[in-house]
């Protein structure tokens, strides 16, 4: 990467490298030199030396000092730099072999020339001192006519220009440190880079503020020769703040208001797009840049540490409008937002090597850019955030008409890369949509949600990158390896109406799923109550008819599953499996089994059956209470059929009985007949048990497949009516 430099001087490629850095420190007053304690106009002019030795041009039309108060009044003032970075990459590039870095093709590789600079009709200094590169001033003030410029463009490519004003620029009790050049390094163009960009972060102020900041932005696409304005836009920040900073831990960053408006050429209808945002005051406290750059830093170890790198955070009074095109807009506001300890963990990764290797012209393995990227976003955690007073605004098709939509709160607490607290969504109502369809949400979420190890999930990276068919031969071992170890959600109040489907209910829904051996749920609870769905919705006529036929125009239905193994003592249990739906009846079932081996759970497919043959069934019992299924259904089929009630309910014990008769035991027979018998007689309760007073191995059960007769007495099964 080579900077030419277009100045009125010639720089050497170290200072040209340093332009787009030093900059940013130079617009906030960082400088610095080796000479002896100044102040005053020495003290002035080892900041311009400063300046000047990393690349950037000092103008002044005249400086004045008055010793009196130590003011150094400057007129006229300008800052800039202008230069062209070499060799940049261009648009993706093609990352398809993992064999390590390789270079990049030179078509990939594209020039940006640059321009900025910094101007003010005057500058006042006060208490300006310099020792031995650190420099410190009471205040530091530029007038209300200072503007600043930053252009650039590349060749064949496009431009882009932005133009600012800025009111009320100053800084008090300011002191900074003047960063070195680091030493060229064309294997390391980045990374050479972080002691600079340490020192020139770390500074310590009483404020930095600026009453308000104006902005214009134009950017052209370039295509066949002609230039096509692609984006443009204003802005407009009032009351910037940064107040209480020391050695990179700054106590408030705060913003009174920002307004902008962005038009956009959509290339596929060649119609300008206009997006317009306002944000009222918003406010961070306790920022901890150092935490920051420590992520980038190879010298820095990692840690399981959580560092709040911001501890709070506010706003409010934020509202967006988007065009659509053809006249549609989307219009979206929200009253308040609130975040508190934005954490960051440091974890190995190789995110600066991977910028060495594009500016050496060299194209990231495909794992090492995954990878790299995956752990930086490991490396975020969010303690609690939340979005509070949503309305939303979307076109709709048809009579130009907008759906509305508003949210009560959303939130999400404990986010980090062990796993999520919880996202939650409250007052979620959308009463007008399309075909007259409408949604109610009073409060849904989903959490407790536990993350893969990383160590084996890299491994599976590993081998995915080597062996992409893999996934396909092995899709146990890759949901081992990415698949969280637990997850849950709950809905409360949803209530949902379609056109085809009328109105749907669901009281409140729930799950939890976890396992200790992945990806195999171990325990598992799952409740639904009071789901309500129109009769007329079923799709299956014989459902449909029978429900009809029990005088149902709603299906009401509740269910709940506890399903649990415990590894301790290798039991398996089925807590409860149950059904009730209103007017027909519950069914209810547990069932126990022991000695059930892990690796029934580890590997399902290649042990699974040995695992199943080695455990043992402890007990079990099913419970059916009627509640118009068997009074009013027995009714409605003899009706269909044209037999009287009672021939039928006969009928149904004969068929009961003759179902047994494969099993060959007719103590068991008859005990099903007069079960059956008084249950369909006066349809009340029936239960059927099987409690053998010893777990019974299933592979007895299995064989005793080839003498039936003796299975009923094996179980102790019991069957009784009411």
């Amino acid at each position: 990467m080579i900077f030419y430099a277009r100045s009125a001087h010639t720089p050497s490629s170290a200072k040209a490298r340093a332009r787009l850095l030093c900059l940013s420190t130079a617009l906030v007053l960082i400088s610095g030199s080796t000479f002896a304690q100044d102040s005053g106009t020495a003290a002035y002019d080892a900041y311009v030396d400063g300046l000047e030795a990393l690349g950037l041009e000092v103008e002044n039309g005249a400086i004045n000092y008055d010793a009196g108060s130590d003011t150094l009044t400057l007129t006229d003032s300008r800052l800039s730099l202008s230069g062209t970075i070499k060799d940049l990459p261009a648009g993706d590039m093609d990352v398809t072999t993992d064999d390590g870095a390789k270079d990049a093709d030179p078509d990939e590789l594209n020039d940006l020339s640059y321009e900025i600079s910094l101007h003010s009709g005057t500058v006042t200094i006060t208490g300006l001192t310099h020792e031995d590169g650190d420099f410190s001033a009471a205040s530091w003030v530029y007038s209300d006519d200072t503007e600043f410029t930053v252009s650039g463009s590349v060749d064949g490519e496009g431009r882009m220009k932005l133009n600012g004003r800025m009111t009320g620029l100053s800084a008090t009790d300011y002191s900074f440190t003047m960063p070195e050049l680091p030493d060229e390094d064309p294997e390391h163009q980045a990374s050479r880079w972080l002691p600079f960009l340490q020192v020139s972060l770390l500074t310590s102020y009483e404020e930095v503020k600026a009453d308000s900041t104006a902005m214009t932005l134009e950017a052209y696409a370039t295509e066949d020769g002609k230039e096509t304005l692609v984006v443009s836009g204003t802005m407009q920040m009032d009351g910037y703040r940064l107040a209480d900073a020391e050695d990179g831990q700054v106590g408030e960053y705060s913003i009174d208001k920002v307004t902008q408006t962005m038009e956009t050429l959509d290339p596929s209808s060649g119609q300008v797009l206009i997006q317009e945002t306002s944000q009222g005051k918003t406010i961070y406290t306790d920022i901890d840049v150092a935490a920051f750059i420590d992520l980038f830093d190879p010298d820095v170890p990692a840690s399981d540490d959580h560092v709040v790198m911001i501890g709070t955070g506010s706003t409010v009074d934020y509202s967006s409008r988007q065009d659509l095109g053809q006249g549609l807009s989307v219009n979206m506001t929200v009253d308040s937002a609130t975040l508190n300890e934005v954490t960051v963990i440091k974890r190995d990764n190789d995110i600066l090597q991977i910028f060495d290797d594009l500016f050496a012209k060299k194209e990231p393995a495909p794992e090492q850019l995954i990878t790299g990227v995956f752990q930086l976003y490991r490396s975020f955690g969010i303690t609690e955030a939340r979005v509070s007073g949503i309305k939303i605004k979307v076109p709709t098709p048809g009579p130009e008409k907008l759906a509305d939509i508003s949210i009560a709160e959303m939130a999400m607490t404990e986010v980090s890369s062990e796993g999520i607290g919880e996202m939650m969504l409250v007052g979620l109502n959308a009463p007008e949509l399309p075909d007259g369809a409408s949604v109610r949400i009073n409060w849904a979420a989903i959490g407790d949600i536990e993350f893969a190890d990383y160590t084996p999930m890299r491994a599976m990276i590993s081998t995915l990158m080597a062996d992409p068919d893999f996934g396909e031969d092995h899709p146990l071992d890759v949901a081992r390896a990415f698949m969280p170890l637990s997850f849950g959600y709950e809905i409360k109040g949803l209530d949902v109406t379609a056109p085809d489907t009328g109105q749907v209910k669901i009281g409140a829904a729930e799950m939890t799923v976890s396992t200790t051996v992945s990806p195999i749920p171990t325990s598992i609870f799952v409740r639904n109550e009071g789901l309500q769905v129109p009769v007329s919705a079923v799709d299956d006529p014989e459902a449909q008819a029978l429900f009809q036929a029990l005088g149902l125009d709603t299906v009401v239905w509740s269910d709940e599953t506890r399903l649990y193994w415990d590894e301790a003592t290798l039991e398996l249990r089925l807590e409860k499996f149950m059904v009730d739906i209103d007017g027909v009846g519950r069914a209810e079932l547990s069932a126990r089994f022991a000695n059930v081996p892990k690796s029934l759970f580890e590997d399902p497919e290649g042990q699974g059956q040995m695992a199943l043959i080695v455990a043992q069934f402890v007990d079990a019992s099913l419970t059916f209470k009627d509640a118009g299924l068997a009074t009013k259904g027995i009714a409605h089929v003899a009706e269909s059929e044209g037999i009287p009630e009672n021939v039928f309910r006969e009928a149904l014990v004969a068929q009961a009985a003759q179902a047994t008769a494969p099993i060959q035991n007719e103590a068991f027979t008859k005990m099903v007949s007069e079960a059956a018998s008084k249950f369909l007689e006066n349809p009340g309760e029936l239960k059927i048990t099987l409690a053998p007073q010893a777990p019974v191995p299933l592979a007895q059960i299995l064989g005793s497949m080839a003498a039936p007769q003796t299975l009923p007495d094996l179980l102790a099964v019991n069957i009784e009516a009411n």
